[in-house]
């Protein structure tokens, strides 16, 4: 390959690799990383000989309790024997292959597949492996076929048998190791030499490597292949030894000598159980042994969970695991650096001198000696200092102050000389908390329980023969740009000194946040810690400073600014990150809240901030490092070096239950008895499980997400019928967040809620009412009716007694009156006179029985109705049209025929007398339910509000007829065409039954 090509090939792989995930900083030391420790109280199994992670981001782990797999919580062992097995649960090698499948050794012979979902596929000697020998390691070549290594041949995997290909593979030694390139070829190490299966042949090839014993192939990130051998490690000759661009993997495998992405070196496969390289130190002469210079190696102060180191690997975050005899450790790369001491060391007075080191002192007064150290970053002690040192300052022309327990440094080119206290502050050993230099070149010191001091020419003497300064010792003191001197006091409160005046300040001026632990001058405006928050001083009064969340700004005992403009504080939540926008908002307006980045020990941070003394608990260095002391220790970063936040992790479902059922992922989940459902989730993060938040919704109940925090498992209770989805989702800075697949839940319905039965429940009451509706018609009904029934007879009776008594009697009177005239002569002119008498009275007696043949008649023939209707017109001075009855007539209640009568009647009488009609027409209908009249006119018409009120009683008297019978009445006017009257009388009422009995 022409060099040209060589070194563009180089370039596009280059970009690629530094594209990724950064893994761990190549100028840190392994010291320095992060470090996490995972013992047997963790539940990590102890002596994983192998580590695996699959595609979906679970850690597996294979041991000789079996297998067990990982997601940042909780080790889960995974069970790949049928019930009632009596082989051993041991495994041996693991291999995550291509799609997700994870593949398992058993110890004891043959295999497992272990799919997505949990399925378990076991394969021996029916299958083609070889009985009770393990497969000493897996791997895919380029078209995705399975490959097996094991102690009697090579294997190949054809989907369901395996098949010995030892003969026909061109390998005539057995296999020590497989590795897969980034270009897609297999590659096999034996005893003697390298052969690789490029992609797409059928054979391996003998690649011309001697002396490879004892060997060691792994990936370079650039894409190139390597060997490590016992002369050093290098890489492939020929284009295998080349970059070659590729994307990350989603998937890893552990080994015991690997390259991580920013090309450092790792391995357990030396004298020390573990060393570490930086890829810059790697050379052709590199072994990866203790005796390689620069070599980083295992040592005590890593807290690591054991020295008997077996086996590493990266994972697709970045982070490098070990698995040790006793456990599991990672190491990865954070924004902070802990320093490491000797011993345990607290309590840090950071100051850094005029020539650029950084110092710090210690106060842990333990049984090790306080002692001065200098920071490189590593600390390297002070030669000949002993004492502990509460407080530190860098003066005005660079030399150093620092103050003890009843003592006072001046250290000038880093050798400190003691300065002289008052007697009794040495003698009791007062601690020195303070210490500063105002614009006035006043030295001023803070004496526990003693108070303020400044130095004169003859020694020291009291704050308040210079102000009248409180007389506690203040906690902190800061020198603003202009030279006036800000005491900072635990009471809640700060006086200023500007030459010699002096200004308090307090609850008044805006102070109500607690004890004063910080000071300090950002971008011009002064800026004050207190126990309960953030606050700013505008000129006048101390604003508050918005917190989101709230507490966040607690106990800030440090507070710079760094060379890019951002803004630290470091308080008892973590390290808070202003960036230069959002410190420029919050100078706008302080009570608006602003987005801020939390850095807390799984960044770095060495816990809380050290609280009380010394203060303050950040420096910010010249060469633009700054520096935290914490209640856990000392650290460091570096903000040009800003690490990506961690991408949120998958969140998977991991199961569901209602009751006592169990439904395991991917399985519907339907409710049926039990309405309460529990759904348990996790974030598949096994290399940074904390400060995960998560949060969950069942849709169809939860109108928002609901928020977590760390609680990994969800419940609902009663759930009403219906169709439900469960998600969850999980971040680090509840901005970005991941998401799992869809829980489809079912909760159906009981009987009693079911849309049939509710149906079935709403007819039957629809039924109910209907019933007794028809029931209280009915009995309404039967009470008119009798009521019709008694008038009807009332009429009778009196057309009796009319007959009986009043007719009977004027027939008497009559006959006696003819016998009297029958007396007298012919001539007698009385008899003429009583003759005509006898003969009125004649006819009132006819009229009489006419009356009370009327009231007898029951007008029970067809047609009655109508006939009395057609003699209306001839009663009345006015033409009466009456038209054919419509429908199938009926015989109808003699009272329902004269209360209709009468209505008709007085309805004609109002259209010739109030409407002016030349004519009315009759229309008698009768129907299924109803007899319904008509009478229209062809008049005036007229207001029927007007006609209903005042002295007009017609219409009134006609709605009260209908009324009576059960009727209704319905009058409609119109101006010039005349009047429309309908009544309108149920069936059950109009029409007559043969027999009228008397409701109960």
């Amino acid at each position: 390959m022409p060099f040209v090509c060589r070194f563009a090939f180089f370039i596009v792989a280059l970009v690629c690799w530094s594209a990724t995930v950064r893994a761990t900083d190549p100028q840190r030391t392994l010291a320095q990383l992060h470090h996490t420790a995972l013992r047997a109280e963790d539940g990590a199994p102890g002596g994983a000989t192998h580590m695996a992670q699959t595609e979906d981001g679970w850690l597996w782990l294979s041991t000789r309790m079996g297998l067990y797999r990982y997601d940042g919580f909780v080790f889960e062992k995974i069970g790949l024997l049928p019930p009632g097995d009596n082989g051993t649960e041991a495994t041996w090698a693991l291999y995550a292959a291509p799609g997700g499948d994870l593949w398992v050794s058993r110890a004891d012979g043959g295999a497992a597949r272990v799919r997505h979902g949990g399925e378990v596929t076991l394969y021996g000697a029916a299958e083609g492996l070889p009985d009770h020998v393990a497969v000493e390691g897996f791997a895919s070549d380029g078209e995705g076929r399975l490959w097996a290594a094991t102690e009697t041949g090579l294997y190949r995997f054809d989907g369901r048998h395996w098949d010995n290909v030892s003969a026909a593979s061109g390998i005539p030694d057995e296999v020590g190791e497989f590795l897969e390139d980034a270009r897609g070829n297999l590659w096999v190490a034996t005893e003697k030499a390298l052969y690789v299966l490029r992609k797409g042949a059928a054979r391996f090839e003998d690649i011309g490597v001697t002396n490879v014993s004892p060997e060691h192939l792994f990936n370079h990130p650039d894409g190139s292949v390597w060997l490590r051998t016992e002369t050093g490690v290098r890489p492939l000759p020929n284009e295998w030894g080349q970059p070659f661009p590729h994307d990350a993997p989603r998937r890893a495998n552990s080994s015991t000598t690997a390259f991580d992405r920013d090309g450092n070196l790792w391995t357990v496969a030396c004298r020390a159980n573990l060393c570490r390289l930086a890829g810059k130190d790697v050379t052709a002469t590199t072994s990866g042994e203790v005796g390689d210079p620069g070599v980083q190696e295992y040592s005590d102060t890593l807290g690591m969970t054991s020295q008997a180191t077996m086996s590493l690997m990266e994972d697709r975050d970045g982070h490098m695991w070990v698995s040790t005899k006793v456990g599991l450790d990672t190491f990865r790369d954070s924004w902070m650096s802990r320093v490491r001491f000797p011993k345990l060391e607290v309590y840090f007075a950071l100051v850094e001198d005029g020539q650029g080191r950084t110092w710090t002192g210690t106060a842990a007064r333990s049984a090790n000696p306080d002692r001065l150290w200098q920071l490189t970053p590593t600390p390297v002690p002070l030669p000949g200092f002993e004492g502990t040192v509460t407080s530190a300052y860098r003066d005005t022309d660079g030399n150093v102050w620092l103050g003890g327990n009843g003592t006072l440094w001046h250290m000038r080119d880093g050798v400190p000389t003691r300065v002289p206290l008052p007697a009794d502050v040495e003698a009791r050993g007062t601690i020195v908390q303070a210490i500063a230099r105002d614009g006035a070149g006043r030295l001023w010191i803070s004496l526990r329980l003693r108070g303020l001091y400044m130095q004169a020419d003859k020694g020291w003497i009291p704050a308040s023969t210079v102000a009248a300064f409180p007389p506690l010792a203040p906690a902190t003191i800061h020198i603003d740009p202009a030279g006036r001197a800000w005491f900072g006091y635990l009471d809640g409160t700060i006086a200023m000194l500007n030459g010699t005046t002096l200004r308090r300040f307090g609850t008044a001026e805006g102070l109500r946040q607690g004890p004063i632990v910080s000071i300090a001058t950002i971008g011009g405006r002064t800026v004050v810690g207190s126990e309960r928050g953030l606050t700013i001083f505008d000129g006048e009064r101390f604003l508050p400073v918005a917190a989101q969340p709230g507490g966040r700004l607690d106990s800030i005992g440090g507070i710079v600014q760094s060379q890019d403009g951002c803004v630290w504080a470091y308080g008892i939540a973590g390290v808070v990150r202003f960036s230069e926008e959002a410190w420029a908002a919050v100078l706008r307006d302080p009570s608006v809240p602003v987005t801020t980045r939390l850095l807390t020990m799984e960044d770095g941070a060495p816990g809380p901030v050290q609280l009380v003394r010394p203060l303050p608990t950040v420096l910010a260095a010249s060469d633009g490092r700054l520096w935290f002391a914490g209640s856990q220790g000392l650290a460091w970063l570096d903000p040009r070096r800003q690490p990506p936040p961690p991408s949120p992790p998958p969140v998977v479902i991991h199961w569901a239950a209602a009751g006592g059922t169990v439904f395991q992922p991917g399985a519907p989940v339907k409710l049926r008895h039990n309405r309460d459902l529990r759904v348990a989730y996790t974030a598949l993060a096994p290399g940074q499980p904390r400060g995960l938040l998560f949060r969950y919704r069942l849709e169809g109940s939860d109108p928002v997400y609901q928020d977590a925090g760390t609680r990994r498992e969800a419940i609902y209770t009663d759930l009403p019928p219906g169709q439900y989805t469960f998600r969850a989702e999980a971040s680090y800075d509840g901005t970005h967040w991941s998401r799992s697949d869809s829980l489809a839940v079912t909760v159906a319905p009981r009987l009693f809620e079911r849309t049939g039965f509710k149906v079935f429940c709403a007819a039957m009451v629809a039924v109910l009412v209907w019933l007794a509706h028809r029931w209280r018609v009915r009995l309404l009904t039967r009470r008119l009716r009798w009521r019709l029934h008694e008038r009807h007879r009332e009429r009778e009776r009196i057309a009796r007694e009319l007959h009986d008594t009043l007719l009977q009697g004027v027939q008497g009177l009559i006959l006696r009156f003819q016998a009297f005239a029958d007396a007298l002569a012919k001539e007698d002119r009385h008899r003429a006179t009583l003759e005509r008498t006898i003969e009125r009275a004649e006819a009132l007696l006819v009229e009489g029985r006419d009356r009370v043949k009327g009231l007898r008649d029951h007008a029970v023939d067809e047609g009655s109705l109508e006939q009395r209707l057609a003699t209306l017109g001839e009663d009345m001075d006015l033409p009466l049209h009456l038209s054919p009855p419509s429908g199938l007539r009926r015989a109808l209640n003699p009272v329902v025929v004269d209360e209709v009568h009468a209505i008709v009647r007085e309805a004609v009488l109002n259209a010739a007398k109030h409407g002016r009609a030349s004519s009315v027409r009759v229309t008698v209908e009768y129907a299924f339910r109803h007899l319904q009249v008509w009478v229209r006119d062809d008049g005036d018409g007229f207001d029927t509000a007007v006609a209903a009120g005042g002295n007009h009683f017609g219409l009134v008297g006609m709605r009260e007829r209908a009324a009576r019978i059960g009727g209704r009445l319905r009058v409609v006017s119109m101006p010039q065409k005349g009047v429309a009257v309908r009544l309108r009388i149920p069936g059950r009422i109009a029409f007559a039954r043969r027999q009228q009995t008397k409701p109960a």
